[in-house]
């Protein structure tokens, strides 16, 4: 076996020096971002959209420096609308070719986007799409880091409510269909994606798949032809200046089968309360040269891996690479989707191929897996010349296994699965595993000294008074973060269980039955939605 660095590449075409850290007060118009936890009186707070901004900056202002990354009171609408989004040539959405929003989203019905500022100005606090006039300057790549930014269901499209706004150079644009979560891990996790070799599309969709199922990201592309938007919006994986048409809009999203079946019975208790005692890696280096092998590539190839600074270690060629992170999750990307097929492929055949090829890899010996949501790739494109708008196409079906003991699974969207996309052509696209054998189990009053030490009264309260207890945290605030909302003048808080389930944390080396709950927190005219847990 061979070993050599990693190349550490720069997203911006071109090549600048790393610097390993977030760098601001650049003068490029490359980079520039705005994020929002303290928001005005009415409108709920948030907690991690400033993780999320710095996540989303860290890495690719190392090679070149932002030339802002504004926060609270220092967003208002001016940053948004064409008189200032480009002023003094170095701040506002139209002063930089990257610019990323985290904060609330909301859309109405007539397809307007509004977003919430931190701040007053000309009277105003909300930034809407309908007064947006962007990319006739400098803005190419759009990320809106909030609920309800991209949609593509009932009656929307990317098209219908950005078209007028997109005076004619954006390239790319991200956001959701769907509420998304207060996390501060998206920006991070995007580029942990890209570095895998992913495109900008592919590393979006999977990182917001990593973090939580319950939601739906989508990217949309912009250019003068079909073809052209198409190829872009599968392929471009590095920031182009150049501006390009808005002729053809193209659009990829990912969601379950039903996508409108979240809610799920409230979850009940298990006999079993056994803790799993877990193997950290199952992919070592031998094993990873020879599924790198099997899956294509030569054996003198397959046995030199390419080591990140990150611990992420790689085999691979232009057209197939095979990564484990330090987490020990393999992913193999071996194909393109053939977008140009659009006769769907069985559930019944798409699992067959994902099942020989678990098994030809080796991948889940001494584990077990059981089918759990299957999840589609979807397609669809409008012309904003001529009217066209196409209809939805699924372009992938992505079996999901989940590991499982005695009946009960994996809980967690990024640890205990393999998930394997096939295309309609019947061919493998990608694989990701992060699977990890059992090699013991325990009774759980005997794991207290691994686990986290925790408070008498919390081991007292029941399930239902714990899960309580975080959600009044997250609405009332703590000396450790900020309030979900204000005390004077709060509307009305709504509280909504998404998702409840019972199951086993495979996060870390050992596995704890743990129940856990999605739920939405709307106040006013914004939600957001948040993932809760507690061991059992």
């Amino acid at each position: 076996m061979s070993y050599k660095k990693l190349k550490i590449e720069n997203p911006l075409v071109g090549s600048e020096k790393e610097l390993l850290r977030v760098n601001l007060g650049g003068k490029s118009g490359i980079y520039g971002a705005c994020s929002i936890e303290d928001f005005l009186p009415g409108i709920s707070d948030l907690s991690l959209t400033h993780e999320d901004a710095e996540g989303f900056l860290g890495y690719p202002t190392s090679f070149t420096p932002a030339n802002f990354w504004r926060k609270d009171g220092g967003v208002s609408v001016w940053m948004y609308e064409e008189a200032f989004d480009n002023w003094q040539d170095l701040y506002g959405m139209d002063a930089v070719k990257v610019f990323y929003h985290s904060g609330h989203g909301n859309m109405l019905e007539d397809g307007t986007y509004m977003a919430p500022m931190g701040a007053v100005w000309d009277d105003r606090s909300l930034a809407l799409s309908s007064k947006m006039a962007f990319a006739n300057e400098k803005l190419r790549y759009l990320f809106w880091s909030t609920c309800l930014s991209l949609r593509v269901h009932d009656g929307h499209s990317p098209d219908r409510t950005w078209r007028l706004a997109n005076k004619g150079g954006l390239r790319m644009i991200f956001g959701y269909e769907t509420v998304s979560y207060d996390s501060g891990r998206y920006g991070s996790e995007f580029w942990k994606q890209w570095k895998k070799g992913k495109s900008f599309s592919d590393a979006f969709i999977e990182a917001s798949w990593s973090l939580f199922r319950n939601q739906t990201p989508v990217v949309c592309a912009c250019g003068n032809t079909k073809e052209e938007v198409q190829k872009r919006l599968f392929s471009e994986r590095m920031f182009y200046s150049g501006a390009v048409s808005s002729n053809w809009y193209w659009w990829k999203w990912r969601e379950a089968q039903n996508h409108k079946g979240l809610k799920t019975a409230r979850a009940k208790a298990p006999q079993n309360m056994d803790v799993l005692l877990l193997k950290p890696y199952i992919i070592d280096d031998d094993l990873m040269s020879a599924i790198a092998n099997k899956v294509g590539i030569n054996k003198r190839t397959a046995k030199s891996i390419a080591i990140g600074q990150d611990g992420l270690r790689c085999i691979g060629t232009k057209d197939i690479l095979v990564s484990v992170d330090s987490s020990g999750t393999l992913q193999l990307q071996m194909a393109q989707a053939n977008y140009l097929n659009d006769n769907r492929i069985s559930e019944i055949q798409a699992t067959k191929i994902a099942r020989e090829l678990i098994e030809d890899l080796g991948i889940a010996k001494d584990v077990k897996l059981t089918p759990a949501t299957t999840y589609n790739s979807f397609l669809c494109g409008a012309n904003t010349k001529t009217g066209e708008q196409g209809k939805p196409t699924v372009v992938e079906t992505i079996i999901q296994f989940r590991q499982v003991n005695d009946k009960m699974e994996s809980v967690n969207a990024d640890s205990g699965f393999v998930a394997v996309a096939v295309d309609n052509d019947g061919k493998i696209t990608r694989l990701t595993s992060s699977v990890k054998p059992i090699v013991d189990t325990q009774k759980s009053i005997d794991m207290q000294s691994l686990a986290k030490k925790r408070e008498v009264k919390m081991k007292e309260l029941s399930v239902e008074e714990r899960f309580e207890r975080k959600i009044n945290r997250l609405i009332n605030g703590t000396t450790n973060n900020s309030k979900l909302m204000k005390i004077t003048d709060a509307p009305k808080v709504m509280v909504e269980t998404l998702s409840d389930k019972i199951g086993y944390d495979f996060s870390s080396n050992y596995a704890q039955p743990v129940q856990q709950r999605d739920i939405e927190i709307k106040v006013g005219d914004f939600v957001k939605r948040y993932q809760l847990r507690v061991d059992l």
